[in-house]
């Protein structure tokens, strides 16, 4: 371990190492080019106070800018929840946890300094646009990082058993750092094997009962996987699979049938074609969000996302199932069949009602909070935002424009996960202010 040292000049003169819970909560030192010992003994350079920091406990470098931490030999450092083992990066947002201490990166104010990235840059945007708080912290890497680990059979079927009154874990439990999800991988894969011999039975035998196999597994693959998806980022692992289900069959086939009232009623296609679909669909599945939104038991914004997502999944499968049918199978034979069911599946993690509707579950439950349901809380301005952006997403989706290598769908699906994460982001910091209110 390299020796620490006071370091003579300062590359970034705003950048600062402060703790802000713990024993060492309001500690804040300046850093510069070099190594910074954290420990109880008089020669660290940050002195600790807290009882569970060893002598000489981590070492804090910065060169270049970049900061990473290294433990000392028997000394427990986290990340963001995640032990660490050596020297590891510090990135801007990320919790270190040093003994009982949390610390961060800040600037001379305490706030956490902005991310000057290409994403961050345009995602900000978005942000403010949608009247989202801005990501930070936020990893694609460590995100996706437990997607290729082995996981034992018991160990996945007990990781879908959430939900009822013994598997919900008690709220001081709950970890909310970002979560790694890794079973959407499965499902995917799962799905894609499936598919990929329905397709060869058929084709090798010629048999059509091969047929509706095919269009099920097609239509299903990719919606159920960003459900899975947000089933796994629900930290607080209060929704059981049979309710996401239940709302998956009866949330999907309710919304279908007010959004074809809707288009009945109100005639808009005759004079919006089907951009008229952004507002009759999105506002038939929020009929049904409004449904559950009644229920007490379901109080974080993680819910309202995972809740959105399974009525904008079932109203997905149902009508790709009728694509992939009347105008595949109808009008264009076996292959327009799999064309449909191809550009439909990829398109779905870009432009897709889970998505949509996810969003629209999200801002809904974040205006309604821990307090009953009031329809007043539809005029509340931080829904409208988000509920109008769903609407624009649908709209542009459907709108008679094509942009060169899919830019259009390219766009689309950048908005709807910038304000995705965003709303991770969010509940996941609602459920760390629970904690922290709770007595004990």
């Amino acid at each position: 371990m390299a020796e620490p040292v006071t370091p003579a000049t300062r590359r970034d003169p705003n950048l600062f190492l402060s703790c802000f819970s713990g024993p060492d909560a309001g500690k804040r030192v300046a850093l510069a080019d070099g190594y910074y010992m954290i420990g109880s003994a008089a020669r660290s350079n940050i002195l600790s106070d807290d009882p569970d920091v060893m002598a000489a406990h981590a070492v804090v470098g910065i060169e270049g800018g970049v900061v990473s931490v290294q433990p000392s030999e028997g000394a427990d450092v986290f990340l963001d929840g995640v032990r660490v083992t050596g020297t590891t990066p510090l990135g801007k947002a990320q919790q270190l946890r040093v003994g009982r201490s949390l610390w961060r990166l800040t600037n001379a104010r305490g706030e956490i300094p902005p991310d000057t990235g290409v994403f961050s840059k345009w995602s900000a945007r978005v942000s403010a646009a949608a009247g989202l708080e801005r990501i930070q912290g936020f990893s694609a890497a460590d995100l996706f990082s437990d997607v290729f680990k082995k996981r034992s059979d018991e160990e996945i079927e007990e990781y879908f058993v959430a939900g009822t009154t013994h598997t919900t874990p008690d709220l001081a439990s709950v970890a909310t750092d970002w979560p790694r999800p890794w079973a959407f991988a499965r499902i995917f894969l799962f799905s894609v094997v499936a598919y990929a011999l329905l397709v060869y039975g058929f084709r090798e035998f010629g048999n059509p009962y091969f047929i509706p196999g095919v269009m099920v597994i097609g239509s299903l693959a990719f919606p159920l996987t960003i459900l899975v998806f947000f089933f796994e980022m629900n930290v607080p692992r209060n929704v059981s699979l049979q309710f996401l289900l239940k709302w998956l069959v009866f949330g999907g086939v309710l919304s279908l049938l007010a959004a074809l009232f809707g288009f009945r009623v109100s005639n808009l296609s005759s004079w919006l074609g089907s951009m008229s679909a952004g507002l009759i669909e999105e506002t038939a599945k929020l009929g049904a969000l409004l449904i559950v939104a009644a229920n007490p038991r379901y109080r974080w914004t993680l819910n309202g996302l995972l809740i959105g997502a399974a009525i904008g999944t079932g109203f997905s499968v149902f009508e790709t199932m009728g694509y992939v049918f009347v105008q595949g199978f109808v009008r264009n034979g076996l292959d327009g069949m799999f064309d449909i069911i191809t550009t439909r599946g990829w398109l779905n993690l870009l432009g897709d009602h889970s998505l949509w509707t996810g969003l629209v579950g999200a801002a809904l439950w974040r205006v309604r909070g821990n307090q009953p349901f009031r329809f007043d809380l539809l005029r509340d301005p931080r829904f409208l935002r988000v509920y109008g952006l769903a609407i624009g997403l649908h709209m542009v989706n459907n709108a008679p424009v094509n942009v060169p290598l899919l830019g259009k769908y390219a766009l689309i699906g950048f908005v709807a996960w910038v304000g995705i994460l965003s709303f991770i982001q969010y509940g996941l910091r609602e459920v760390r202010a629970a904690q922290r209110s709770t007595p004990g």
